[in-house]
């Protein structure tokens, strides 16, 4: 009786101890240059230390690459557990079942890292019932400027309060801060457009920079159905021609051919060639390490205002891969990870390296959660208003978080709008070209019914 206890107590053990020793490896796909690499390298370390049963493995894709490695790995059967997802391909996935809804989840385990976040950053589908989740990171558009060059030409810093820094006094500055080899201002006797040594403003052509105008304005490029063209309407080509004239009516930015023979925008500010940028905050990464080395002093603004005060938002998707979490353990494991890389505290390097902004509400309005993440050497004494209060009082999703078919769309009001700010079309035969080729492919919302 006794060696027959014994045996089975054995086998209990046994049991026990393969169960304890049972280890659920998962993997998560990223993209990102070498700080972010590192970083997302060092978080899974420290998550495999805390969580010895579930050892997640970080997997690097590069971003050129990311949606074909993606494609082709679900296409496998062998999709990554948790990973970035790419804009342009988010909410298509999500309908389509690569990515998993999380709304039941939530439902289930209401955590507040999860739910409470930026409302402008939240990708829905299925009529706005389903959700694959929210951006890493909620990234806004801003003006940077270099103080030096303020200083230098006497003219007051731009105002943090959006609602006091109009257009025209955006211009006027931009002016002030523009001059040609002969040391004269856009407007002056004499000023050479042809040999600007220093530009008031740059700007790229792209949806973040075009759209925060564009909604300032009144504009958009579809009605709030996603279904009508509005990109041709007055307001809107109004918005997109005010960018065109700071270029060929009042000469403060660089034509495409000008910026081309420009460095990087940040560059450009550190030298003195622009004397403020119109850029992502992400930017502060780059230039934080100008202002930790003295090259620069750094300055940062709200958008200018046309209408009313607006700032696009934009952030890589998070995402649970369906097809990798169909047994519950996984599921349980991906889901418990998720929200732990999903909780700003622990992405909190990146984001006071300032190549990331938040996603969780507190961290706009509590003050002990702001000092965490901007008391830092970097952020500008300016970046509490024009940035953080800012984001959280007039940031608006751009349309690539709700607009079906939007990577299309893009794609052609890129190479209209280039087609105008290279001087080839007007911006409204550009407009109309656009809201012309768009209509087939505006249908709808991901995020309405």
């Amino acid at each position: 009786m006794r060696k027959w206890f014994v045996g089975i107590l054995s086998v209990l053990m046994l049991f026990s101890l393969s169960l304890a020793a049972k280890v659920i490896e998962l993997t998560l796909t990223h993209w990102g240059g070498d700080l972010e690499v590192q970083i997302i390298k060092e978080i899974c370390e420290k998550w495999n230390r805390m969580n010895p049963n579930i050892r997640v493995k970080p997997l690097y894709v590069p971003w050129e690459q990311y949606v074909e490695k993606l494609s082709a790995m679900v296409a496998a059967g062998t999709p990554p557990h948790v990973g970035y997802v790419m804009e342009t391909v988010a909410l298509d996935w999500a309908e389509k079942g690569v990515l998993l809804d999380i709304t039941p989840m939530m439902e289930k385990d209401p955590d507040p890292a999860v739910i409470q976040r930026l409302d402008c950053i939240w990708w829905r589908y299925g009529g706005g019932k389903k959700t694959l989740g929210t951006s890493v990171a909620a990234e806004v558009m801003v003006i940077w400027y270099n103080k030096d060059i303020f200083d230098q030409e006497g003219v007051p810093y731009p105002p943090t309060n959006p609602e006091e820094w109009t257009w025209d006094k955006f211009v006027e500055t931009a002016r002030r801060l523009t001059k040609d080899a002969k040391g004269r201002r856009p407007g002056e006797p004499g000023f050479d457009p042809n040999n600007i040594v220093r530009f008031g403003v740059i700007f790229g052509n792209w949806y973040m920079v075009w759209f925060p105008f564009l909604w300032s304005n009144g504009g958009d490029v579809a009605d709030e159905a996603g279904k009508v063209p509005r990109i041709n309407t007055p307001e809107s080509i109004e918005a997109l021609q005010k960018l065109h004239d700071l270029i060929y009516k009042y000469h403060v930015a660089p034509t495409p051919t000008q910026a081309a023979g420009l460095p990087s925008y940040n560059i450009a500010l550190q030298t003195g060639l622009v004397a403020m940028t119109i850029d992502g905050q992400w930017s502060l990464q780059e230039l934080g390490s100008m202002v930790k080395e003295g090259t620069l002093r750094l300055g940062v603004a709200p958008l200018p205002v046309l209408k009313k005060p607006v700032t696009g938002v934009i952030g890589t998707p998070l995402g649970i891969y369906a097809g990798a979490v169909k047994d519950p353990e996984v599921l349980e494991a991906a889901w418990k990870f998720y929200k732990w890389l999903s909780n700003s505290e622990q992405v909190i390097e990146l984001i006071r390296s300032g190549l990331w902004q938040p996603t969780q509400n507190w961290w706009y309005t509590d003050p002990k959660y702001i000092k965490m993440w901007t008391e830092t050497g970097i952020h500008p004494p300016e970046y509490k208003e024009a940035v953080i209060d800012y984001t959280f009082k007039y940031a608006k999703p751009a349309p690539t978080y709700y607009l079906k078919n939007f990577a299309q769309i893009n794609d052609i009001m890129y190479q209209e709008l280039s087609r105008a700010f290279n001087g080839d079309i007007s911006v409204k035969e550009a407009c109309d070209n656009i809201a012309k080729q768009i209509a087939p492919l505006l249908q709808g919302r991901y995020d309405r019914p």
